[in-house]
């Protein structure tokens, strides 16, 4: 079944039968910017392209520069110095952990879960990277957290000093994923909203660069307080007591469909819910999804974070994550769980008697436990790293299949 062009939020996002744009016929038409409608069918790609974006993502993710030779000098020397900053760290974090993960997700993950379903990713900062790995097939993603959505200058205005500036900062900011393969909040608040980049925006072009995307379109979206239709925003107010998104269209070098990906900035402890209760009901309304946490400071384990957790276990059909996501003990009689790796204490970061699940280390003890290869979350240093994955009983692919906002 084809995706009608003009409701395609509905579709995607919700089960909910409601129309949330005005209908546009006109095969390359828009509305006007305050109502823009997205147009996207799903068997082949008939849709507008916005081809400045993916020259802005080649740039920053040291791909190619030729749509900037006019601002670099003719040696290009600063440019291929930056091409090998992030070719060298990102041939490596390929070898040691993408490549293996892309193995472990096909063999241990995709074959137990519905793959193609929704990808939702609280405590997400900018790491589109990890969830495309592991979630390569989701139809769609949408990240939450406390970052910024940012801003792009006007990059093909600046002079060589001022880019080469801009991109040093955009490398810096990467240089956690590059080492432990998760943002540090106190390095984001200096990377992210300090210096010249001021939020997530820059580093989800480079992930997407770096992971075969093209991007279709790009734009600043804010949730209507009927928790279901948006409106397209020229630039984010970075309040949290408002709901705003990046919205990006997207597809994958190869194939044929476009997916959405959803960054937005929110507070999704309870407290933020309190301020912004729309976005819970938001959240609530999402179709069925496969939920993806790591490194995420053991946020889920505090009563302070209920209404998250309580969202991801109605809402998800499986649930992959570290030990820093929702406890063991929440997963009793509608989950099968599936372990691996090593399960020890917290770092010493978040050493506490309560974080340590004493459930949790004897099924490890008692239960059929799988080798890890790779290492991706706090334990970077020992490599001791440990994931679960749990799926809901009732959740079957074959189910879920059949359900409307599928299709």
């Amino acid at each position: 079944m084809k995706f009608i062009k003009s409701l395609i939020l509905i579709i995607v996002l919700t089960t909910t039968n409601v129309i949330i744009f005005s209908c546009n016929s006109g095969k390359n038409n828009k509305s006007d910017k305050n109502n823009d409608t997205v147009n996207v069918e799903s068997d082949k790609i008939n849709y507008p392209k916005d081809t400045t974006l993916d020259q802005i993502a080649a740039l920053l993710a040291g791909d190619n520069a030729d749509a900037f030779k006019d601002v670099f000098t003719d040696k290009m020397v600063f440019w291929n110095d930056y091409k090998t900053s992030i070719d060298t760290p990102w041939q490596r974090i390929t070898d040691e952990r993408l490549s293996r993960m892309d193995k472990w997700t096909k063999n241990e993950v995709s074959t137990k879960i519905n793959d193609t379903s929704l990808l939702f990713y609280p405590f997400s900062g900018p790491d589109f990277l990890n969830a495309f790995y592991l979630f390569p097939n989701a139809n769609d993603y949408v990240l939450v957290a406390m970052e910024k959505l940012g801003t792009i200058p006007d990059l093909y205005s600046m002079t060589e000093k001022d880019l080469e500036s801009y991109l040093d900062a955009v490398n810096f900011g990467l240089r956690d994923i590059y080492k432990r393969s998760y943002f540090i909040t106190g390095n984001m608040d200096q990377d992210l909203r300090k210096q010249k980049v001021d939020g997530v925006l820059p580093l989800l072009y480079v992930f997407l660069n770096r992971t075969g995307h093209e991007i279709y379109e790009f734009g600043y979206y804010r949730l209507e307080n009927d928790a279901i239709s948006f409106t397209k925003i020229e630039s984010p107010t970075n309040s949290l007591e408002v709901s705003e998104c990046i919205w990006f269209k997207i597809k994958k070098k190869g194939d044929k469909k476009l997916k959405n990906l959803f960054y937005f900035y929110g507070d999704i402890s309870d407290d933020g819910f309190v301020k912004n209760p729309v976005f819970l009901q938001y959240l609530q309304n999402l179709r069925t999804c496969n939920t993806f946490i790591k490194s995420a400071s053991y946020l889920s384990h505090y009563e302070t974070f209920s209404n998250i957790r309580d969202m991801v276990l109605n809402n998800s059909g499986s649930v992959l994550e570290d030990d820093t996501g929702i406890p063991f003990r929440y997963f009793v009689d509608d989950w099968t769980y599936y372990l691996f790796g090593i399960y020890e204490k917290p770092i010493s970061d978040f050493q506490s008697t309560y974080l340590f699940q004493k459930d949790l280390d004897e099924a490890y003890k008692t239960s059929e436990v799988k080798p890890l290869d790779f290492s991706l979350g706090y334990h970077w240093r020992s490599g001791n790293q440990n994931w679960m994955l749990y799926v809901k009983n009732s959740e079957t692919p074959e189910e879920e299949a059949k359900n409307p906002a599928q299709e």
